[in-house]
């Protein structure tokens, strides 16, 4: 056992008396000492005079094509009393694109700029605060998956190009006090696909890599979160959730809760749920698209999207599977957790207690950076308790990355023992993988074995009862400003797994070829053979990957794509076929089209041969900043394509489903107004308004 059966919150809550090291400076990458300004700056997109006394950098290196930045962006960096602000004042030959008016990861397809902090340096939470040349922003947060504070952004579409100012409250991030921040300054473009980066080095292999960002000094030096004091403010979010619908479907009703965040230090939370809502009305995850395993969902419930940032965390792992997937744990009445970080150390523990079931989990993990290489070494465990059953899955993963080698070596181990579990021989999972990783190949060469046994209630695998190999490589190639091409990517992977009893399990061999074009146009042609042993003992092939897919102006909001690929599957022969297309139909109001298309031709006289459809369209309307409005239509009809962990059933099946979401987020309050469910595969005659207010701290803070 990694941990004793003391209770999560009493094993976390000591790791925070634990001293932090502090992050290693790496030579040769730029230091900014922030000024301090006298009034916070016009936030207004535009450099004014109140800007006067800011720091000026420019943003001089094109990473993704590895050169020099065509129009070097410049950015203004000062801090008031209350937080960091930043204007990014660029240069542009090409039309901006700003379709996004709605706060919102739609800002991702518009060109954008962004401030990535590490206020604790290589260690703790980490932040990215995103705006389009609309001024409509987004952020990211490891605090919180669902992090949504209010900070300004402010755009204006200039003669040349854009400029972005940008105000962000010391308030809502979690410094533990630090002075000394890893920052970088990013600035992305559509139309060519570049990211222009302030700090770099010819060691990173990601624009998003930490370990090569520059660094601020002298930081809110006054040392305070608001209010005079350097623990972050607690957030209580109460919910009042009302639901309207004939009897016949199960009745109006409404109900309160109250999900809550109390820091117990600079850098770590008591968090709470009581009666949570988790009706994930305004979350579509249907699809048909061909899969010989179970599908994934996306977890959205507050309670798990604030404590399950710090579980599965690996330096490396190919197809592992997951020790704990928050979506296999059903509705509870309460919960209780721990979560945070103190030095190099990353925690987080829970308890869910609902009826006749407890489900806990905790987890603790140690990264040290420095310019040589980062060390990582991650424990956790997962248990559910009912009446009649017990499990328990311990893990422990470990791995090191050289910086300047570039090469990289991992191992993975978990096992698994309750009431299911007869041959604890059986019941453990391993992975050792090394591989090599620059900004331009990839190479991975690793070793896995699942046991048949190896089960866990509250994970997710793919398939056990194999054991073999897998490996993968991809190299990328850049083409000079005058090339046509913008950048070709090759990938060859090849995999081979078998059971306990030396039977084949599955295998997966293929390759890839991806050209990008630089008037947006991308291509990608690749095929794939597939082998999985199914439910029944056969061993069959699971394979559409024999195909191409082209699109267009995927990088913007308004993408399009066709794809088809085809091969044996099952005890016949499959085709898949999508088509999807987004386009503005006028300011503010966009118009999505998906149609997709499985057909299955079998070769045995007793199965049949089919098809199924999954038609959607909807419409997306921005009303502000703070609101939008999606309606949507889909249609799934015909019979879904075998799978290999249960048999099929070859039942047609004919839905529709309307939906409506109004949504609103600004400050303090959110509100939503839904018609219909677009995760049932029929409509819901139902409508929702939950309405939640965050007293204290803002939404994931």
């Amino acid at each position: 056992m990694l941990f004793s059966k003391a209770t999560p919150i009493a094993i976390l809550s000591s790791l925070i008396l634990l001293g932090s090291i502090a992050g290693v400076r790496a030579a040769g990458l730029p230091t900014l000492r922030v000024p301090t300004l006298a009034h916070e700056p016009a936030i207004a997109g535009r450099v004014d005079e109140s800007w006067r006394g800011a720091a000026r950098i420019k943003l001089r290196y094109d990473f993704t094509n590895r050169r020099r930045a065509a129009h070097p962006a410049l950015v203004y960096v000062g801090q008031d009393a209350r937080g960091l602000d930043v204007a990014f004042v660029v240069t542009q030959r090409s039309p901006v694109v700003a379709s996004t008016l709605s706060n919102g990861p739609g800002v991702f397809g518009d060109d954008n700029v962004q401030l990535s902090l590490n206020p604790q340096g290589l260690q703790g939470f980490s932040y990215q605060f995103i705006a389009n040349a609309r001024g409509a922003r987004f952020q990211n947060s490891s605090e919180n998956s669902a992090y949504a504070p209010h900070w300004k952004a402010a755009g204006r579409i200039t003669k040349t190009g854009y400029v972005i100012t940008m105000h962000v409250p010391f308030s809502v991030l979690r410094s533990g006090g630090s002075h000394e921040w890893k920052a970088q300054f990013q600035r992305f473009s559509v139309r060519t696909n570049a990211t222009d980066l302030w700090s770099y080095d010819p060691n990173a292999t990601s624009p998003f890599d930490t370990l090569y960002d520059g660094t601020l000094d002298d930081v809110n030096p006054s040392g305070t979160q608001g209010k005079g004091s350097s623990r972050p403010a607690p957030r209580f979010q109460p919910y009042l959730l009302g639901v309207g619908r004939s009897a016949a479907a199960g009745g109006s009703t409404s109900q309160i809760g109250l999900d809550m965040a109390v820091p117990i230090t600079p850098t770590a939370s008591f968090v709470g749920s009581f009666h949570p809502d988790y009706s994930n009305v305004e979350t579509d995850q249907q699809t048909i698209s061909p899969t010989a395993f179970p599908r994934q969902y996306q977890e959205v419930r507050p309670f798990f999207t604030q404590v399950g940032n710090a579980f599965n965390e690996t330096l490396g792992c190919q197809n592992c599977p997951q020790t704990l997937y928050t979506p296999a744990i059903p509705t509870f009445r309460q919960g209780y957790g721990v979560e945070g970080t103190q030095g190099p150390l990353t925690f987080a523990g829970f308890d869910a207690v609902g009826t006749q079931r407890t489900d806990l989990a905790d987890a603790v993990n140690y990264a040290h950076s420095s310019s040589g290489g980062i060390e990582q070494i991650d424990m956790q465990r997962v248990t559910v308790n009912t009446p009649n059953l017990i499990d328990n899955t311990s893990s422990f993963n470990g791995g090191y990355f050289s910086t300047h080698g570039h090469w990289f070596a991992y191992g993975n181990y978990a096992r698994e023992d309750g009431t299911f579990v007869t041959d604890p021989s059986q019941a453990h999972y391993g992975e050792l993988g090394a591989g090599l990783k620059t900004a331009n190949t990839v190479f991975v060469l690793a070793h896995q074995f699942v046991g048949s046994q190896f089960n866990p209630v509250d994970g997710y695998q793919q398939q056990n009862d194999i054991g073999g190999y897998l490996s993968f490589f991809q190299q990328t190639f850049h083409f000079s400003p005058k090339s046509k091409l913008l950048d070709l990517s090759v990938m060859l992977n090849d995999a081979r797994f078998w059971n306990h009893l030396s039977q084949p399990a599955q295998s997966n061999a293929g390759d890839q070829i991806n050209i990008d074009f630089k008037n947006l146009w991308m291509v990608h042609v690749y095929q794939q053979s597939s082998f999985v042993l199914a439910s029944d003992g056969e061993y069959l092939p699971f394979n559409v990957g024999n195909g191409a897919f082209v699109g267009y102006n995927l990088n913007s909001n308004y993408g399009k794509g066709i794809v088809y690929g085809e091969g044996p599957y099952y005890h016949g022969h499959a085709a898949n076929w999508q088509f999807f297309d987004t386009m503005p139909i006028r300011r503010n109001l966009s118009f999505s089209l998906n149609f997709n298309e499985n057909s299955y031709a079998s070769n045995r006289a007793t199965e049949p041969s089919f098809k199924q459809w999954l038609d959607s369209a909807s419409v997306n309307w921005q009303f502000s900043r703070d609101a939008s409005l999606s309606l949507g239509a889909r249609r799934i009809n015909g019979t879904s394509l075998p799978t290999s962990y249960f048999a099929p059933s070859f039942t047609p099946i004919f839905a529709d489903n309307l939906s409506a979401a109004f949504h609103y987020l600004h400050g303090h309050n959110e509100f939503y107004l839904v018609y219909g469910d677009p995760n049932a595969l029929t409509t819901t005659p139902a409508v929702f308004f939950k309405w939640i207010f965050y007293a204290g701290a803002e939404k994931g803070t």
